[in-house]
């Protein structure tokens, strides 16, 4: 009954866009960033480190999963427990991959059947998105429980007023196809936008081949995404869209070759009404957004266990901007997961929020955050948390960007962790505090962004699994602190240039071991170059360095693997303005690493393709 008096509540605040409709990139001192603040952003006005992927870098590196676009980041770290469909972890600035929300299309996408109730990146492909965005440090405030490394945003395609769309195909190494398509436009009075994308190979040994490993665990990824929306009157619409994914996969046991199968099914939905008025001034939405996943793993010997995650949300936020100067943001949430397993836990759990967040500008170029969130959890009781950010513009074209910027944030015991724990329940949530400073400093006209970023977080009652005991438990404390180096040069002369590099000191203070399968540095650098022929862009040739340090695969500082160092080579050719070829070679000098012990990674491959656009 709290709830769903709640929600009316909710419904009664007008409110506006969160994080579902990204305006296309400009130049860099012209980019719009929804994720940091639930709002659109000239990115020189955004107080925390933030990072924009658009559709031209994903297909500049031929990248083809969500994780690989992701590890090309500073501060984030991405480990592949085997191929395609194996889990796969995404941790910003050392905090755990439960502890980053996740969003497609401004839908919060944690799986409340996962066991921490994070987002697993193993079967995400790339195809069907046009942009990603990555807000870096604890965003409590605005997203509530979840945000404490940082906030990870997947766009779909949008629609304008002239039909658009792509098309690609790709074949290589292990018998690996893809197809992928989109398309945006109107249909009278209704923008819509479809797209597919499927993927399947043969793949490679999850248990590691140069440990023996034979069996290839093969995978089949088939996604769909569509929406819709339509202006009802001047400044009044309304839009709603659904994506859907699913995968199979094969795996191994840790250790060895095995007959095992997995499964995954996503399911995401949304639905929202939109008001903008009073000359721009006011934007608001009231909204509505579900997952429900599906996740089933069949142990060759044990058989099948099944879980089923599923979040709803009812949400609405308003944003008035009555001065120039003046920005005030209120909103409201309220949210229920439930999870079923196949030992018949059936749970739930409610959590009840409201927030607000002030925009001052009070002179050229200095931009000021302030905000404060209350969430009522039907679990562990309420929890207030607190931020505020800044961020400074000087004057010029080449002219530096400092930020500053200290939040709070928390994340509840998951479902998972609370009802299949062996005995013990008494979890507490984890807490965060984390401050980052940082400096962007642009150059050639524009064309480049150079950023420098030193962060800082402090973390309370992290969850983590006694193998001895056979529960979860709460560690006390942990530290993540380090610098961040980025940097990004497009179309100077020809040249594309990308830098990220991650220096990362992740220990759990009480006992000074270092956090397990965090490296202390991590780096990725890449040079492309582009020759005009007839007009058509012609040809194109890019090389990536890729460098990861060692690290603890276990808490306990067991297993130690060693750093790895792997190159890539990608080229592509404009046939004509609409058609493109290219193919790109992977691992060239057939590196053999692990990233998770005992779990495979691949060797030398090579795959080509081909691009279309309407």
């Amino acid at each position: 009954m709290k709830s769903r008096y709640f929600v009316g509540a909710a419904l009664g605040v007008v409110l506006a866009p969160v994080c579902a409709q990204a305006a296309e990139a400009g130049p860099l001192d012209e980019t719009i960033v929804v994720a940091a603040t639930r709002t659109e952003v000239p990115l020189s006005q955004v107080g925390q480190s933030v990072s924009v992927v658009t559709r031209e870098d994903i297909e500049r590196t031929q990248a083809t999963t969500a994780s690989e676009v992701l590890s090309r980041l500073p501060g984030l770290q991405v480990t592949n427990s085997g191929g395609f469909g194996q889990p796969s972890s995404v941790f910003i600035r050392g905090a755990d991959n439960a502890q980053s929300l996740v969003l497609i299309d401004g839908v919060r996408v944690n799986d409340p059947g996962d066991v921490g109730g994070g987002f697993d990146f193993g079967a995400l492909t790339i195809g069907q998105f046009d942009r990603v965005e990555v807000v870096r440090g604890s965003s409590g405030v605005l997203y509530g429980s979840r945000a404490i490394g940082g906030v990870i945003n997947l766009v779909t395609q949008r629609p304008d007023e002239q039909w658009h769309g792509r098309a690609s195909a790709e074949y290589g190494w292990r018998d690996r196809r893809q197809v992928s398509a989109s398309a945006a436009g109107l249909v009278g009075p209704v923008g819509l936008t479809v797209g597919g994308n499927w993927l399947k190979g043969d793949g490679y040994s999850a248990f590691n081949e140069d440990r023996g490993g034979t069996e290839k665990d093969g995978f089949e990824s088939k996604s769909l995404n569509a929406r819709a929306q339509l202006e009802l009157t001047e400044g009044l619409s309304i839009d709603g869209g659904t994506f859907w994914t699913r995968a199979n996969y094969d795996y191994d046991n840790t250790g060895a070759d095995a007959l095992n199968v997995g499964f995954k099914r996503d399911l995401t939905g949304y639905a929202n009404i939109r008001y903008d008025g009073l000359d721009d001034r006011l934007h608001a939405r009231v909204g509505y957004g579900v997952v429900d996943t599906r996740r089933i793993s069949d142990d060759a010997a044990w058989g099948p266990y099944e879980t089923n995650g599923k979040n709803e949300r009812f949400e609405g936020q308003v944003d008035f901007t009555p001065i120039e100067a003046v920005t005030l943001l209120l909103g409201a949430e309220t949210e229920t997961q439930d999870f079923s397993d196949t030992y018949d836990s059936n749970d739930s759990m409610t959590i009840d929020s409201f927030f607000a967040n002030l925009t001052l500008r009070p002179v050229a170029g200095l931009t000021l955050n302030g905000g404060l969130r209350y969430d009522d959890n039907s679990q562990f009781g309420d929890r207030t948390t607190f931020a505020v950010n800044g961020a400074y513009a000087f004057a010029g074209e080449d002219g530096p960007v400092v930020r500053a910027s200290y939040g709070q944030g928390f994340k509840a015991p998951s479902l998972y962790q609370l009802y299949t724990n062996a005995g013990y329940r008494a979890l507490e949530a984890e807490t965060s505090k984390s401050w980052d400073v940082g400096v962007e400093q642009p150059f050639a006209g524009g064309a480049g962004l150079f950023s420098v970023t030193y962060f800082d977080r402090k973390t309370k009652n992290m969850i983590d699994y006694d193998l001895a005991q056979w529960n979860y438990y709460n560690i006390g404390r942990a530290r993540a602190k380090g610098v961040e180096l980025g940097m990004q040069v497009i179309d100077w002369q020809g040249f594309d240039m990308n830098l990220a590099y991650t220096y990362l000191d992740a220990t759990n203070t009480l006992t000074g071991a270092r956090l397990p399968r965090r490296t202390k540095s991590n780096m990725t650098a890449s040079l492309d170059k582009r020759w005009d022929v007839n007009g058509q862009g012609g040809l194109r040739l890019g090389a990536e360095l890729r460098v990861g340090g060692a690290r603890w695969d276990d808490a306990a500082q067991t297993y130690y693997v060693e750093g790895n160092t792997v190159v890539n080579l990608r080229g592509s050719f404009a046939v004509t303005q609409n058609v493109e070829v290219f193919a790109r070679m992977e691992n060239l000098f057939d590196e053999h690493y692990e990233v998770v012990r005992t779990y495979g990674t691949p060797g030398r491959s090579a795959y080509a393709g081909v691009r279309v656009k309407m």
